[in-house]
């Protein structure tokens, strides 16, 4: 697990060599926590294990959309992204001198395509309704757009009040998915979609 370290925005290159837009932020919650947001690692996975621990059971059904634990083999896939197709942000919090996980974000690239990708988030219950969502999406949508993401796809469900009203916030269309009343499809279009850094700022 790292060390929180205060770093501007930048473009740096992964050991494969493939480019990347580290959206790397960090700032001070209204209690005085220091609060990070980096790109995903792969040294990444024992906060993510703990990160999913801790997720409520309701929380992983709206995620998951079922109650079940993630495998190990799945907590694997999700630090170890291929960022030519594929992108994601944690939000850390400073635990002593290292980092507990509070929230993830990423898209991947749908099969088949070249800029539609399939996003997801979740945060951690003891963060909800503190704006870190919003921050977090915001992130999202503004690495896949440099990333040459030209739609944003994603579903959740009906009964998911909070995401819904999140994703209509920042611009999603949603619409119910066919013949399946519980599941409502999300979608975003990036194209021309420039998020300017105040908007970063008011979630």
């Amino acid at each position: 697990m790292n060390r929180i370290e205060n770093a501007s925005d930048s473009c740096r290159t992964i050991a494969s060599g493939v480019p990347v837009e580290n959206l790397r932020r960090v700032w001070r919650a209204g209690d005085g926590s220091s609060i990070c947001m980096r790109s995903i690692e792969p040294s990444d996975l024992e906060l993510e294990r703990h990160f999913v621990e801790r997720l409520s059971g309701e929380s992983r059904y709206m995620r998951l959309m079922s109650g079940r634990m993630p495998s190990e083999a799945e907590m694997i896939r999700w630090t170890r992204i291929d960022r030519r197709r594929e992108g994601a942000l944690v939000v850390t919090i400073a635990a002593g001198a290292r980092e507990r996980l509070i929230g993830v974000a990423r898209y991947a690239m749908i099969e088949g395509t070249s800029d539609m990708g399939e996003c997801a988030i979740v945060i951690d219950d003891a963060w909800h309704r503190h704006g870190l969502g919003r921050r977090l999406l915001a992130s999202l949508i503004e690495l896949a757009t440099r990333s040459g993401v030209k739609r944003l796809l994603g579903t959740t469900l009906s009964e998911n009040i909070a995401m819904l009203g999140l994703a209509r916030k920042l611009g999603f269309a949603v619409s119910r998915a066919p013949e399946m009343a519980s599941i409502m499809n999300l979608s975003l279009d990036l194209t021309g979609q420039c998020l300017v850094r105040g908007e970063l700022d008011r979630a």
